[in-house]
């Protein structure tokens, strides 16, 4: 009967109301449909199953972990897991602090000291708060992990309603240092929503925070080590409102990520120029909603290569509901969830994104502060088009990659993201990037930005593919099914002064790319492209004159695999 009712609804949408992009309401079966006062989202693969899992943070009721069972079902199992805080937690984010390849968690309370559970690999968790020195108090609003210094390992952001912000830099054994005043980050506003992301595009973290009240928000600009700068005025982001959420996303696919807030009255677009400036196109662009906006994410629930925007309501407190505005692709909008299940007449707060069937969707999480139980919308669009997705895992970066940026390229659109921990209103969209490629029936490259500034470009990838890219070594195809290509590629010696061997042995006779390619992303030389028999091959390389001392890449591409294996050169 569910399944009847939804198709007659879709029938009986306008144009205007539905169009193209639809969702259904899964949450009773989906086991998530918990009532209380819901207020954060953090999506997370805590167990490394290959699953999106979700955590829920929550004020007087203990907070909730969904174990994704892979079948639209979720169990909580936040008691056994040991992260059944039940104080007045009101955001929480994933990163891996210790890079052991399992995500820890943080979270950020209003009444009673923050909390840092280290991930056993168990599938339980250890509270280190104290040893850590992370447990501050202040009544927490946003939490945010990133690498501000590139070292390798992800600090943290703590921004709070009633007394100066945190900035914690991150020791690498499981302690941190306060080093607030040295990064100049000590904001004294009414923190709100505030996220790290590259607004200029030189590599590193700057950071941007909206307020309440009135107050100006700020961006700050990182100069790469760590240390801030206000950039605000400057920039034209200080609006000042009444902020609560905020996130970022390429709207108009120009390279540069463009900030969207919500507010107690209208919301807010700020058009990214790429000089170092932003636009409030808010009106002409067509998403000032007017409700009591709490969360916001960027997401292409089409897959169309545009992002769209989803708001959260309080509708209890304001008489509006929850919106997606469909990008058009002229840099506006339009609503396509009236009487559709995205429009949620409920009190709205935290939302977040991710792809929980692995269906090649985008599906959305949203917490419910009240009697009427977060939702799981899961996205049921049907058109003909392509996607990719993304996970990378870090090296030299941080192992989780956050601050990490990836271009994808197909059927004419260039396509940006980065992995971001901690954005909306207290919550994490999940760390895997999705891209809609439209009709593209290839992907011309896959570009990563590393957060250790290492740049490696992947070609002629196939689509409808998850793809998992480790760091300087190699890009997988659907690695959750365990299906990884075997291939032997070895470069020798390393470091080498005159010549480098690069031998490879084929299983199968096939098409082979070999390159070199500097630490960022260049290709200095092409040691074969074409077909190769099987067994094995040796090629050399000698780098020309004056070809600098540094690390290169020897990057194999077959159309089953594509590895990358390191040589240092010294003259």
């Amino acid at each position: 009967m569910s399944r009847i009712l939804f198709i007659i609804l879709c029938a009986l949408c306008s144009e205007e109301g539905f169009s193209q992009a639809f969702f259904q309401d899964i949450s009773a079966q989906a086991g998530i449909n918990n009532a209380g006062k819901n207020y954060g989202v953090a999506i997370g693969d805590y167990n490394n199953d290959g699953k999106e899992d979700i955590y829920i943070s929550r004020h007087t009721l203990p907070n909730l972990l969904y174990r994704n069972n892979g079948d639209n079902t979720f169990t909580d199992v936040a008691l056994q897991a040991g992260v059944a805080h039940g104080g007045t937690t009101t955001c929480s984010v994933w990163g891996d602090i210790d890079n052991d390849g399992d995500l820890d968690l943080y979270l950020g309370n209003r009444d009673e000291a923050n909390i840092l559970y280290r991930n056993n690999g168990n599938g339980t968790f250890t509270d280190i708060s104290m040893s850590a020195g992370v447990n501050t108090l202040f009544r927490t609003r946003a939490v945010l992990f990133g690498d501000i210094d590139q070292d390798g390992y992800i600090d943290l952001y703590v921004a709070n309603m009633t007394a100066a912000n945190y900035m914690f830099r991150n020791n690498g054994d499981n302690t941190f240092t306060d080093i607030t005043a040295s990064s100049n980050t000590q904001d004294f506003g009414i923190a709100m929503g505030s996220l790290f992301f590259d607004y200029d595009n030189d590599g590193d973290l700057d950071l941007y925070l909206t307020h309440d009240a009135n107050q100006p928000y700020i961006l700050y600009q990182n100069d790469g080590t760590g240390r801030f700068t206000d950039v605000s005025a400057q920039s034209n982001t200080n609006y000042a409102g009444q902020g609560m959420g905020v996130d970022v996303g390429d709207m108009n696919n120009d390279g540069f990520l463009d900030i969207y807030i919500t507010n107690l009255y209208e919301n807010t677009l700020l058009l990214n120029n790429g000089d170092g400036t932003f636009s409030n196109i808010t009106a002409a662009a067509g998403v000032g909603d007017l409700g009591m906006g709490w969360g916001t994410l960027w997401m292409d629930c089409e897959n169309d290569g545009l992002q769209d925007i989803y708001v959260s309501n309080d509708s209890y407190f304001s008489p509006y509901p929850n919106l997606l505005y469909q990008n058009k692709g002229d840099n506006t909008f339009q609503v396509i969830s009236h009487s559709s299940p995205l429009s949620s007449m409920y009190g709205g707060y935290g939302v977040a994104t991710a792809d929980f069937n692995a269906d090649g969707r985008a599906d959305l999480f949203l917490a419910n502060s009240g009697n009427d139980g977060n939702q799981l919308f899961i996205n049921l669009t049907n058109n003909a088009n392509n996607w990719v997705k993304v996970k990378l895992s870090g090296t030299q970066s941080n192992r989780a990659a956050i601050g990490a940026r990836v271009e994808v390229e197909a059927g004419g659109k260039k396509m940006i993201d980065e992995v971001i921990a901690g954005a909306s209103y207290a919550s994490q969209n999940s760390l895997i990037l999705h891209f809609g490629l439209g009709n593209a029936e290839i992907i011309d490259r896959i570009v990563v930005r590393w957060p250790s500034g290492l740049v490696e470009e992947f070609e002629q990838m196939e689509p409808n593919t998850s793809y998992l890219i480790t760091e300087g070594e190699s890009v997988v195809a659907n690695a959750s099914a365990a299906i990884v290509p075997d291939l032997e590629l070895n470069a020798f010696p390393s470091p080498f002064t005159d010549k480098l061997q690069v031998c490879f042995k084929l299983e199968q006779p096939g098409f082979v790319k070999l390159t070199i390619r500097d630490v960022n992303g260049k290709t200095v030389a092409q040691l074969a492209e074409g077909s190769f028999p099987a067994g094995r091959q040796a090629l050399e390389w000698t780098p020309p004159a004056g070809i600098p001392s540094g690390m290169y890449f020897c990057h194999f591409q077959s159309t089953k695999v594509q590895k990358a294996v390191r040589a240092i050169y010294v003259r």
